[in-house]
């Protein structure tokens, strides 16, 4: 032991020549001393108190003061301070009374030389008393701390003796196993483990063992499966003394895994059902993907698809798993369905009538379950069921066979509800597309064919031969503004069906929009005789009246019509040239006009028209408007389509219905769209700095889609701001269809530089809802002149909504443009369409006026030019 230095000495001493001695003694143990001396019991309790010596050296007899007193003080208030007596007035039998009553050790003051190892002694005494005051408080502390644990531990601690007999349990066995720690003692191993339960692992000998999974016996008479972690002991010469462990009740625990693992089939279900409807394409694939799925997935023993045929009978429609299973369930349904008693109708009808979920967690006790049916289903391996209606109203209903009882929580109604809603959801999207698909080719007014099915039947019709091709309209101005829209829409149904019976099963007709009908025939004769021909169709047409609404109506149609020679002719330009013969009658006031020579040479003024373009790519003439775009929901603006314009150096602003078919036909747009890309980036870019989140978007046309360069060249414009750029681009579904697989190739790229592609003009005949699903996409464009009928047409307000529907159940947004009505407006903000843009809210304009008309804060006309 190291001596403290200096060395605190304090003396209990009335002499100080006799103070002095001792401390010449002390001087001897070669370290510095500290020493106070005190002769009264005020003093002594001062000096206890601020000294803090680390010995005490007390007189035996002084006046006033005895060293019995200064003991039993120094024992009071500093009892670890060894205390030494050094007197010469102490016989033996008072030294060893004061060694009994705490004193450290005595020295005769005529024998001083004692004094120095005495107070060695005296200190080593205390500090082995004080270590071990320590470890003995230690030791307390831990047994005391590990009784709390053992005793507050929500695990069975256990002791076992050699015979495995328990001789300790701490409390948690109570509500592990239901007994007491007092009724668990002598309890031996054997009996305490239920039926095929073994004690192999408490067997004498045995290495420990860790995480054994045991079933106990529980006092309620079931039992409770125990992981145990536990081992022998042994005693110093080897001996085996018993056993001890710790058991932790993980019967919830497994009950929950088995729960989870339920849990996960019944998601994988979910997930694999999802993509099981995208590969089905029909409703009865949609039904048979979703039992396959269910039992292939989900672990069922059965699933089955029932509905309500004309009859009111329920009829399994699809099924999937043990056939036995399914046998026995229509049984019991068809017994049970007429049942006037609600209580003991089967499952399936009950699930149908409730509209709610019938669920069977025991079929041998659940009293959903009638009585007869119970051993018929047991038999066929049936222990649950849960029966689901779909659709609302439900129009028919999942069943899902467990061969187990199964108890189905709140979660797995919750799973199960989203999967029928899943099926409900996909049957009804196969419905819409089936809709849409016949929309897709058909005018939604007359259900005549559309331009996209006129144009593909008229390349067939070309490669027989000689073909006549007819554009009529009729003026359906007057028409609407007198009697209104819908006796408008009546009328040209009835004239397409008109048209369609004068013409034959030989020929084609088409209804290409608003009062436009294209006719295509084989030629019989020379152009003249077709032109007669033609007179002849509108004067039939002409002369007996419709009948619409008990009103007769009769109009009169103006025509141009083209020859075309055959296979050789494109069905674009026959309509273009029969465009211009009919633009030519309406000039002149003729009902028909044929397509001739001076046409022809007004398509030669195109041709000059073509190389004022192609100076105007060179020499820069073009420039980017802009027309907003707005939040439907909080009208606020977000953006823009930049929109190409041509200011000739002396027409100055030409009309893009001027030039733009050209610019496209010839190629053109290629350059001119590389250029729109760039400005436009430009400019996006500074409107970003002052209006974060802007984004701008531009039109990509079919040359420039298939052009080799396209990518490369949007890679180099795009890349350096890919991570956050603000362009985006608008691309003619019909451009998209036309070879599917690049296009997904060119909208992936886009797409990975920052892009979101935006599908343009949808609607107008072109879309098939596979491509459009597998087109990676953000957004579709609803065609303009779906817009311009959206109030006054219901099939029009149809097919919008279904277009908004499908497109959003898709994750895409929907844009309306050519909203130029305020009730166009207000009906689509409650169909959910996204965004809105047209004439209404904003025309095209330069950056300049868009700047200071919009983001400046100045009023915008609602429609201007």
């Amino acid at each position: 032991m190291k001596i403290p230095s200096p060395l605190r000495v304090l003396l209990v001493e009335d002499s100080r020549a006799d103070a002095d001695l001792v401390l010449h003694s002390l001087a001897r143990m070669g370290i510095p001393i500290e020493h106070r001396r005190v002769a009264d019991e005020p003093q002594l309790r001062s000096a206890l108190d601020s000294f803090l010596p680390h010995v005490i050296l007390s007189d035996f007899t002084m006046p006033g003061f005895s060293g019995h007193h200064a003991l039993a003080l120094a024992s009071e208030l500093a009892p670890r301070v060894p205390f030494v007596f050094v007197s010469n007035t102490i016989g033996e039998d008072v030294a060893i009374e004061a060694l009994r009553l705490g004193a450290d050790d005595y020295v005769l003051k005529d024998n001083l030389r004692r004094l120095p190892p005495a107070v060695e002694r005296a200190l080593r005494s205390a500090e082995e008393r004080r270590s071990r005051e320590r470890m003995e408080g230690a030791l307390r502390e831990s047994e005391e701390r590990f009784r709390s644990i053992v005793e507050s531990s929500e695990d069975w601690i256990w002791e076992m003796d050699a015979s495995r007999h328990v001789s300790y349990s701490n409390p948690a066995v109570q509500p592990i196993l239901g007994f007491t720690p007092e009724q668990m003692l002598g309890r031996s191993c054997t009996s305490l483990l239920f039926e095929d339960g073994t004690g192999e692992a408490y067997q004498p000998g045995e290495a420990p063992w860790q995480g054994l999974r045991l079933r106990f016996r529980h006092a309620d008479g079931g039992y409770r499966v125990l992981e145990s972690t536990g081992g022998p002991r042994y005693g110093a010469d080897g001996e085996l003394l018993g056993f001890r462990g710790i058991n932790r009740d993980i019967t919830a625990y497994l009950a929950q895994e088995s729960r989870i693992r339920h849990l996960a089939r019944l998601h994988a279900v979910l997930s694999a059902l999802g993509n099981a409807v995208l590969r089905a394409g029909t409703r009865q694939g949609v039904l048979d993907a979703a039992c396959r799925v269910a039992v292939e997935q989900g672990g069922f023993l059965a699933a089955c698809i029932r509905e309500v045929d004309s009859q009111g009978h329920l009829m399994m429609v699809a099924g999937a798993g043990d056939a036995a299973a399914l046998e026995t369930t229509s049984t019991v349904g068809h017994a049970t369905q007429r049942e006037p008693d609600p209580a003991l109708r089967g499952p399936s009808r009950r699930a149908l009538d409730e509209t709610r979920a019938t669920i069977v967690s025991n079929v041998a006790r659940d009293r959903v379950v009638p009585d007869w049916a119970r051993e018929p289903l047991r038999e066929s391996g049936i222990g649950a069921m849960a029966v689901l209606p779909i659709g609302r109203p439900a129009w028919g209903a999942l069943g899902l066979y467990a061969a187990e009882p199964q108890t189905f929580g709140p979660e797995e109604a919750a799973l199960f509800e989203r999967l029928v809603d899943e099926i409900d959801f996909a049957v009804e999207f196969i419905a819409k597309s089936e809709q849409l698909a016949y929309l897709a080719y058909h005018n939604p007014v007359s259900g005549l064919p559309n331009r996209a099915a006129f144009q593909a039947r008229l390349r067939a019709r070309l490669r027989q031969g000689p073909t006549v091709f007819v554009l009529a309209d009729i003026d359906l101005a007057a028409v609407n503004e007198s009697r209104g829209r819908a006796f408008g829409d009546a009328l040209l149904r009835q004239v397409g069906q008109r048209l369609y019976d004068r013409i034959g099963e030989a020929g084609l007709v088409a209804h290409l929009e608003a009062g436009a009908f294209a006719i295509a025939y084989p030629a019989a004769g020379p152009a003249e005789a077709e032109g007669e021909r033609v007179e002849r169709l509108l004067q039939d047409i002409h002369h007996e009246a419709f009948q619409i609404g008990g009103e007769e109506i009769r109009i009169s149609l103006r025509a141009g019509h083209a020859l075309a020679a055959g296979l050789a002719d494109d069905p674009e330009v026959l309509e273009h040239n029969a465009a211009a013969a009919l633009i030519e009658a309406k000039r002149r006031r003729q009902r028909v006009y044929a397509f001739n020579d001076e046409l022809r040479g007004r398509a030669a003024r195109r041709l000059r028209l073509e190389h004022e373009l192609r100076a105007a790519v060179e020499a820069e003439e073009f420039e980017l408007h802009y027309q907003p775009k707005f939040s439907a929901a909080s009208q606020s603006l977000i953006g823009a389509e930049a929109l190409l314009r041509w200011r000739h150096p002396t027409r100055g602003l030409v009309s893009p219905g001027e030039f733009m078919q050209v610019l496209e036909d010839s190629g053109l747009i290629v350059h001119a769209g590389r250029w729109a890309m760039a400005q436009a980036l430009r400019t996006a870019l500074a409107w970003r700095e002052r209006h974060p989140g802007f984004r701008i978007a531009v039109n990509v046309s079919a040359q420039e889609l298939r052009s080799t360069s396209f990518l490369d060249d949007c890679r180099a414009l795009l890349q350096p701001h890919a991570m956050d750029q603000p362009l985006d681009v608008e691309i003619t579904e019909s451009v998209l269809v036309d070879d599917i697989e690049h296009s997904m190739h060119v909208l992936d790229a886009l797409r990975d530089l920052g892009c979101r592609v935006s599908i343009d003009d949808f609607g107008t005949g072109y879309s098939s809802l596979n491509y459009l699903a597998r087109l990676p996409s953000d957004e579709i464009k609803i065609d303009r002149s779906f817009i311009a009928l959206i109030t006054e047409s219901p099939e029009t307000l149809a097919l919008v909504t279904n277009i908004i529907g499908l497109a959003h159940s898709l994750s895409l947004k929907v844009v309306a443009e050519g909203v130029e009505e305020h009730e166009q407006a207000k009906l689509l903000r409650l169909l959910r369409c996204d965004v809105l843009q047209g004439y209404l809210l904003g025309k095209p304009m330069s950056a300049e006026d868009f700047d200071r008309r919009l983001f400046l804060g100045q009023p915008l006309q609602a429609a201007e030019g």
